[in-house]
This record gives C-alpha cells, sequence and structure tokens, in this order.
C-alpha cells in the first residue's frame, strides 16, 4: 500500500507540473525529436502520435517523452540515450524545472560553454505566468557544386542570429528566430548557381536573382491554445508539413519551399484532428513579374489511430489563388473549398488551382508502417478510361511507402521505400499564376510532373549524438522539348507551365525521356552539446535516352552550427 500511495504521489506530481509548466509555442520541423517520436510511435512504446500533421507543440511532445519515460525498459541503448538528450532539452516542457539548463549571462555560464549535461541558452527565465528563453545562433556553411554542365561554383556563407521563445499565461506562445548571413567566399555567379541547393536562399529574391553578398531570413509567430489544447490558432511564418511521405510529402512537404505567413486553426478531439490555414506565398506570372498577391488555403482532417492504433485516414482539400483581394469563402474553415471554389470564380473562368488528397497509414505489426497516398488535381468521372484528349480532365498523383524500424533484425536501422508517380500537369496550372508553388519551387514533392520515382533511405543512430544516414532514388521524367520545326511542345513536366494540356492527349513519359540516379550521404555529428556538424554529398547522374548523352554532377554541403 506505501509503495501505491508512492507511485500515485509521483504520478500527481507529474501530472500538475506539466500542466501548470507546458509551453503552447511549436517545435521546429528542423528537430529531430519528430524522428524520434516517430520511431516509437511505429515500434508501439506510444500509443497514439501523428507525424503527418506538424509541427506540434512543445506541450504535447513533452506529453509523448513522458510516456516513453515510462517505458524505458521497451527501449534499446541507443534510444535510451536518445530519450536522456531530448529529456534535458525540454526538461521545463516535461517538469517544469531549468536544473538541467545553463544561461550564458550568469556566472556559471562562460564554464559551462562546453558541457554535455546542460542544456544552454543566452538567458532563460519562468515563473507560475511567464517563460523566456533567448538562444544565439551561428553558422559556417559550404555549398560546392562540381559537374559537366555547371563548372565548379562554391559559396562560403557566414550566418548569425537570435531566437526568443516562450509562452504567456500557459495559453499565449510567441516565437522569433531572425539572422543575417554574408557570402565570405565565391562569387555573385557562383550563389546564383548553387542558391537552388538551399529552398531557404532561393526564396531570397535578391541573393537568387542578383548574388548579393548579404541576406537574411526571420520565423516568427503568436499561438494560442488552452490548457486541454483542443484549439490552437496560430498567426505568423514557420515550416508546414501535411501528409503521410517517408522520405517526401506528396501533399505539403517542408523540405522543399520557404516557410510562409499564415493563420491557422487547429482542433483536436480524442483521435479526430483537424487543420485548416489560409496563406501568402509568392508567385510570378508568365512574363516573370511577381504577382501582387498569391494565397494557398489547405483543410486537413484527420481520423485515428483506430483499430488498436494500426490505422490512420487523411482527407485534404487545397486551393491556389492569386492577383485578387484575400477572399473570403476561402476564410472560412468549415466550408468544401471546391465547392466554395466554383461559387466565386467569375463565370467561364477557371483560373484557381484546386487539389484533393486522401491518404492512408497503416501498423500492420510492431516497428513497420505502410503508407498510401492519393492526390487528385482534375478529375471528371466521365471521361476516365477515354482514349481522346477529353480524358486530360483527370490528373492524379500517387504514393505508396513502407518505413521499417530496426530493419534487418538490426536495433536502432531505420529503412524506408516509398513510390511516387506524378501525372503530366499534376500541380501546374494553365495560368501559370496559380502553379502549386512558392518562389518558384514546389510545395508539394520535388519530383517533376509526368515522373516517377523508387526511393529508398537507411539511417542509423550511433547513440544519441552521431546520425548517418544515405538516400538512393531512381527517377523517370518525360521533358518538354523543341520538335524539328521549332515548336515548343508542352508534355506537362514544368510545375511553372499548364498551357496547352489539352492541345494532345496526355501520355505518361511522354516527351524528352531523362532518367536520373540521385544519391545522397548525410552525416550530423554533435561533439559538444548544441554544437553541430552536417555533411552532405549528392551525386546525380544524368541519362538522356532518346539522345544517347550522359552527364553528372556532385553537390557537396558542410556546415559547423552553434545553436544556444
Amino acid at each position: 500500500m506505501g509503495k501505491l500511495k508512492y507511485f500515485l504521489f509521483i504520478f500527481i506530481f507529474a501530472s500538475v507540473s506539466f500542466d501548470v509548466y507546458s509551453q503552447v509555442e511549436l517545435v521546429p520541423l528542423s528537430n529531430p525529436v519528430y524522428e524520434f517520436l516517430d520511431r516509437m510511435f511505429t515500434n508501439k512504446v506510444i500509443d497514439s502520435y501523428s507525424s503527418s500533421m506538424g509541427p506540434v507543440s512543445r506541450k504535447e511532445a513533452a506529453k509523448l517523452l513522458l510516456e516513453i519515460s515510462g517505458k524505458k525498459n521497451r527501449l534499446s541503448k541507443t534510444d535510451k540515450a536518445l530519450l536522456e538528450y531530448y529529456t534535458t532539452e525540454f526538461e521545463y516542457d516535461m517538469f517544469g524545472t531549468l536544473k538541467k539548463s545553463s544561461n550564458f549571462f550568469s556566472k556559471k555560464g562562460v564554464g559551462e560553454l562546453f558541457s554535455n549535461n546542460k542544456q544552454k541558452y543566452l538567458y532563460s527565465a519562468a515563473d507560475t505566468n511567464v517563460t523566456f528563453f533567448w538562444d544565439g545562433i551561428g553558422s559556417v556553411r559550404y555549398i560546392g557544386l562540381e559537374g559537366d554542365s555547371a563548372g565548379k561554383p562554391h559559396v562560403l556563407l557566414g550566418e548569425i542570429g537570435t531566437r526568443l521563445r516562450g509562452t504567456l499565461f500557459n495559453s499565449v506562445g510567441y516565437y522569433l528566430r531572425l539572422s543575417n548571413g554574408v557570402r565570405l567566399g565565391g562569387t555573385s555567379e557562383d550563389a546564383q548557381k548553387t542558391a537552388f541547393i538551399d529552398p531557404l536562399l532561393s526564396s531570397i529574391r535578391k541573393y537568387r536573382s542578383e548574388g548579393n553578398k548579404t541576406f537574411d531570413s526571420y520565423e516568427g509567430y503568436l499561438r494560442y491554445s488552452p490548457e486541454k489544447e483542443w484549439l490552437g490558432l496560430t498567426v505568423g511564418r514557420e515550416a508546414l508539413n501535411f501528409g503521410t511521405g517517408y522520405i517526401d510529402k506528396l501533399f505539403l512537404s517542408n523540405k522543399n519551399s520557404a516557410p510562409f505567413d499564415f493563420l491557422k486553426l487547429d482542433l483536436r478531439y480524442k483521435k479526430i484532428r483537424y487543420s485548416f490555414f489560409h496563406s501568402s506565398i509568392v508567385g510570378n506570372d508568365s512574363t516573370g513579374a511577381q504577382l501582387s498577391s498569391k494565397y494557398l488555403v489547405f483543410h486537413r482532417l484527420e481520423l485515428g489511430p483506430f483499430f488498436n492504433n494500426t490505422f490512420k485516414l487523411g482527407f485534404n482539400e487545397m486551393v491556389v489563388y492569386s492577383n485578387v483581394p484575400m477572399n473570403f469563402a476561402f476564410i472560412n474553415p468549415i466550408s468544401f473549398l471546391t465547392s466554395a471554389d466554383m461559387n466565386t470564380e467569375l463565370p467561364g473562368k477557371n483560373s484557381n488551382n484546386t487539389l484533393l488528397g486522401l491518404d492512408m497509414q497503416i501498423f500492420p505489426a510492431k516497428n513497420i508502417s505502410i503508407q498510401g497516398s492519393f492526390l487528385v488535381d482534375d478529375l471528371n468521372f466521365e471521361t476516365i478510361g477515354n482514349d481522346s484528349t477529353k480524358s486530360n480532365d483527370n490528373k492524379f498523383a500517387f504514393q505508396g511507402g513502407l518505413n521499417w524500424q530496426n530493419a534487418f533484425t538490426l536495433p536502432n536501422l531505420s529503412f524506408a521505400y516509398e513510390f511516387t508517380k506524378i501525372d503530366p500537369f499534376v500541380y501546374a496550372h494553365r495560368e501559370i499564376n496559380n502553379s502549386y508553388s512558392n518562389w518558384s519551387l514546389p510545395i508539394g514533392h520535388n519530383l517533376n510532373p509526368n515522373s516517377d520515382e523508387h526511393a529508398f533511405k537507411l539511417g542509423y543512430n550511433f547513440g544519441s549524438r552521431v546520425r548517418i544516414s544515405v538516400t538512393y532514388k531512381i527517377q523517370r521524367t518525360g521533358l518538354n522539348y523543341t520538335d524539328s520545326m521549332g515548336n515548343f511542345i508542352n508534355v506537362g513536366s514544368d510545375i511553372l507551365n499548364g498551357r496547352g494540356d489539352f492541345l494532345r492527349k496526355n501520355e505518361f513519359l511522354n516527351g524528352t525521356r531523362v532518367n536520373r540516379n540521385i544519391i545522397i550521404a548525410d552525416l550530423e555529428f554533435e561533439p559538444v552539446k548544441q554544437y553541430y556538424f552536417t555533411i552532405r554529398y549528392q551525386r546525380r547522374n544524368y541519362d538522356y535516352v532518346d539522345s544517347n548523352i550522359s552527364f553528372g554532377e556532385n553537390i557537396f554541403w558542410g556546415v559547423f552550427r552553434i545553436d544556444y
């Protein structure tokens, strides 16, 4: 009886502490804790987690880490080390204490600069009403490109910035990350040639187009959420992702485009999640001029996991519209976007880009998950299977994948396989203004339309501070081309050119055929807590089948980063 009272006391204390001190602000999608949480759910250590609607609040992440802490006996040695690492990072969110933290602006701060046992801040403070965490961030980054057609452009970039975050009165979270960078090496031409490697650099117009030496970026938001987190209301700029893809996502991916500004509503009740956002993105017209306005609206409803946590189902709908004032029909979070679009467009026009998506995830056994995603860009039931150009009304994308933890019976080894097929003209639009893109970069999957891809990824953690991964992609694309008479033939391979989709029957992989083989090797090393080295090598081989031309290119990426 005495032991029972003791454990009840510990449980109540942890629960009360959690409710008082939990943080409402979001965990950035770049944080590797997401990979850890996803593995714990796939390994059936935790009972409920969604990797298909991100980011989540620090409060939700802390709840999951506490749940994992109660099941340490089910963890491998490496996962125990990772849990200890994240318990230090999320100490305040989990327990309401700062015993494992260090402030630079304190008596012991300088002496703990290289501590491996504490989460380091420039300054932190907390009471029952307000929390404040201030971090400094800095990095030196090398990007190099070497190829048969690209020459050898390279840049050396230095960046310094700061991050502020916290929660007010247990319900309003705030976050601001801002940085300023400078090109330390390489020419302006080198900067323009290598900008495509980093979506964030590609979204800085002066850097991408003019090769400016300086650049800056920021994310920031305010977020309201009550104690039980049944509602979340966020206004600001932050990276988002929606969808079940393991290597890349079909509907909304944070890997291929820069963060954008949005108004977002999240609702949650038991195993039902709903998200809506209306956002401002950047686009160009057919002459290259920047649009006065471009918007992306997104609804996602997720159900599950059901059937003993083995099945999840998601419904998605999206619309892109531009060069008009904000449309209040699309701000309504409880609506069907396709119907709203049909009832607000001018007669005889079809200028907005509407898409629908369905995804499901199955967890048939411990350590294994399977996902399938289906995207509908255009749909006409009357013309499905038609052999004429009328069937061009139907444009689809499909993705299926497998995620295997402790793969091949090796603890801590992860393996993912994903097949993606994107029909001609998917994501594109007859009006370039409304392509499914931001800063001319894909909002969804990185693969061209009129393409398919087999992607394989292996990842392994050596303790809590070293991770390696290798990704291999086999891609096929039918590219747009110019015929012998000098006529441009659009076969639907360019997300930024959807014109002429009814001039001829769309045939998958029609056009100039190119096969690509891509291998990506990543090493992430943290020799001292919050001091990071990242090394990436990428090899791309291109094979133009029709002309029997082949060439390749190498991409090198090296970063040293400090984050506290």
